[in-house]
């Protein structure tokens, strides 16, 4: 009996295994793409390049309603079904941010997992300092806890100013959107 019930594991995670190393990653890729130009979101100028468990991207350049917003070096995405992320790599950021924060963020990692399917939750790090970012999809709230670089702190004060201190000297944001 229990090397039967092994078996039938054995063989699911083989499938499941295989189902990830053989999905179309570029074609879910594709699709993500023309999802965005719904909204007026067009990226371009992309390097494809399909691993087996995820597809990495060389050089994309992202814009929105017509205006530049990044530049990205590279990223990676990993579609497992019950956890998928993006890793994203030197990213600069259109110089209209530059009077509210730096424009350069070294890395950002968006993860999604199935075991808290209404939260979106990314790490940045870059001049601006830390940042981990909680999106809840069902109320469309993000809240933000951001260690901020020195640089932050001395050159953009306006931007700190929308931003409440807690006692650990982190800084929080929360907006509904």
């Amino acid at each position: 009996m229990v090397k039967r019930v092994l078996k039938y594991f054995g063989y699911l995670l083989f499938f499941v295994v295989a189902l990830i190393a053989f999905m179309p990653k570029e074609s879910f890729y594709y699709l993500l793409e023309k999802e965005l130009q719904k909204f007026e979101v067009v990226i371009s100028g992309e390097t494809p390049h399909e691993n087996i468990f995820s597809l990495e991207l060389h050089n994309l350049s992202i814009s929105a309603k017509g205006i530049d917003v990044a530049e990205v070096e590279s990223a990676e995405i990993t579609l497992f079904g019950f956890y998928n992320s993006a890793d994203f790599t030197n990213i600069e950021v259109s110089s209209l941010i530059e009077s509210y924060a730096p424009s350069h963020i070294e890395q950002l990692h968006v993860g999604y997992t199935i075991f808290n399917p209404l939260v979106l939750n990314a790490f940045a790090q870059g001049d601006f300092g830390e940042a981990r970012i909680a999106f809840r999809l069902l109320d469309r709230a993000v809240n933000a806890v951001v260690k901020p670089s020195e640089v932050m702190k001395k050159k953009y004060k306006k931007t700190m100013q929308m931003l409440k201190k807690d006692e650990n000297g982190e800084y929080s944001y929360a907006k509904t959107l």
